[in-house]
């Protein structure tokens, strides 16, 4: 069952993007990318087992951020980028501050949800802090390597599969490795960085094929 849920949020994520592109604008884009970063840090929270190995849920919706930042490179100007990459920042940071606020709120006497609630992101504020580090980190590397391979004419699509596989390692390692670390043992962080870092290395590829086709449907006007 996990399998399938995780299968058919890739296909929203990557859908509602086509949809944007194919139907709506820019301001379409930077909603969905807002919506996104807090799906993904909501999603943070969770490891999930899917085809035999514990992934992050989190992967799904940072993979579709990063789509959105590739297609903003490749469609518009630099001050939209930085608008972009501030957006999801700014998100996802507004968020973990109010998961925090409400994490040292004195809860009414009949509120019986609230110490789980509280447990929850005590016992996980490695991924607090670590997710919007790691995903601002990301972003910017992310934004000047497509910017640099923008400007690529030979071999631009397997430099770009390259990139992107090197950027996963990165993003995976500073996020999954060091918080689960600090939450469990290194020895079982590393295994399940390894096996984040090969799941959204080739949700990426997939998702950069399907853009790059994505690019060629022109939009109704």
């Amino acid at each position: 069952m996990s399998a399938i849920v995780f299968l058919l949020l890739i296909a929203i994520s990557i859908g509602l993007i086509y949809l944007i592109h194919r139907y709506f604008g820019k301001s379409q884009f930077y909603l969905i990318a807002v919506i996104y970063s807090i799906l993904s840090f909501l999603m943070s929270f969770k490891l999930i087992k899917v085809f035999g190995v514990n992934i992050n849920a989190s992967v799904i919706f940072s993979s579709g951020l990063l789509i959105i930042l590739y297609y903003f490179i490749n469609r518009y100007g630099k001050s939209e980028i930085k608008r972009l990459i501030m957006a999801i920042f700014v998100s996802t940071f507004v968020s973990g501050c109010f998961l925090m606020l409400n994490t040292f709120m004195i809860p009414s006497i009949y509120d019986n949800n609230s110490p789980f609630y509280q447990n929850l992101v005590l016992d996980n504020l490695a991924i607090v802090i670590l997710y919007p580090i790691s995903l601002l980190i990301t972003l910017l590397l992310s934004s000047y390597c497509f910017e640099l391979l923008k400007n690529e004419d030979k071999n631009r699509l397997i430099k770009t599969l390259v990139t992107i596989i090197g950027l996963m390692f990165i993003d995976t390692f500073i996020f999954i490795y060091f918080s689960y670390a600090i939450l469990i043992r290194f020895d079982i962080a590393i295994v399940i960085a390894l096996d984040n870092y090969l799941v959204k290395a080739i949700i990426m590829v997939i998702y950069i094929l399907i853009i790059n086709k994505v690019f060629k449907i022109r939009k109704v006007k």
